[in-house]
């Protein structure tokens, strides 16, 4: 018997790839979809954009916990202030989510964290396998070449329609990196420009470029005197962010309460 469930932010880029994925998996059945009502595309044809055809697309601005209750689960790849709101309703209803959405304040990632004390949660920047490993990677190298004097720095690219810079994965790469080289979040720069001297030893720089239909591409930097390391992530499908969100929702079933990431997913901690 197949999972129902729902997706939040369901015609998204993100969304319309995960309701495509879903078709191919027997496991699961997308039963509900919910879109803010100002999209563009709100009261279009979901089955033309994705190839399934649903009762009603509900609007998230009349989303009630009625609606969730039931559901295998949820996904949600909106924004942050829908993604809490989803994350409460979802709390009530006891069922488990999904969360795939960046940019949180640090008040609504302790709403999330709220939730999780009543619902199990998969929280993650970036749902692929690779970008997983790139976490795991970094860490490992980052402890071998912090008292190698080697200086870190992140880039990311995106393309020209995300709204929020730099993107939730590169933050999930700072803070790996301030981690094991033991600096505090004063001393991440984001971007330089004009006469600002001497790169401080202590300073992690990161940087946000945005152009084209770049699905997305991170690259962490160890720089070093006479070499350097680069890690570095290309996606060039969302189907690949897709696929781990339907494995995240099958991971949360029968789990506790609690925040899960990807890596718990993916057997990486």
């Amino acid at each position: 018997m197949s999972l129902a469930f729902g997706i939040v932010g369901a015609l998204g880029r993100m969304g319309q790839a995960i309701a495509r994925a879903s078709l191919s998996d027997s496991r699961l059945r997308l039963v509900k979809a919910f879109e803010a009502a100002e999209h563009p595309q709100q009261g279009g044809d979901f089955q033309a954009l994705t190839g399934l055809r649903l009762l009603s697309m509900v609007k998230l601005s009349t989303l009630h916990k009625d609606e969730l209750t039931g559901l295998a689960g949820v996904i949600d790849f909106s924004q942050p202030e829908s993604s809490v709101q989803t994350a409460g309703l979802c709390a009530e209803a006891k069922v488990p989510l999904v969360i795939g959405t960046t940019g949180f304040t640090k008040e609504q990632q302790a709403a999330i964290q709220r939730a999780a004390d009543s619902i199990a949660i998969v929280q993650s920047s970036n749902m692929s396998v690779g970008v997983n490993l790139l976490f795991a990677l970094t860490r490992q190298a980052a402890r071998v070449l912090r008292d190698k004097h080697f200086d870190p720095e992140i880039t990311e690219i995106h393309h020209r329609l995300k709204k929020d810079a730099p993107s939730g994965t590169a933050k999930t790469l700072e803070k790996i990196l301030l981690q094991e080289y033991g600096w505090d979040e004063t001393q991440a720069r984001f971007g330089r420009a004009g006469m600002v001297g001497e790169r401080p030893k202590e300073e992690l720089g990161i940087f946000a470029l945005r152009g084209g239909d770049v699905v997305g591409e991170h690259t962490v930097f160890f720089l070093g005197d006479g070499e350097r390391l680069e890690l570095k992530h290309q996606a060039t499908s969302r189907d690949t962010f897709a696929q781990g969100a339907l494995a995240a929702l099958l991971f949360l079933q029968g789990k506790p309460a609690g925040l899960y990431a990807m890596a718990d997913v993916l057997g990486l901690n």
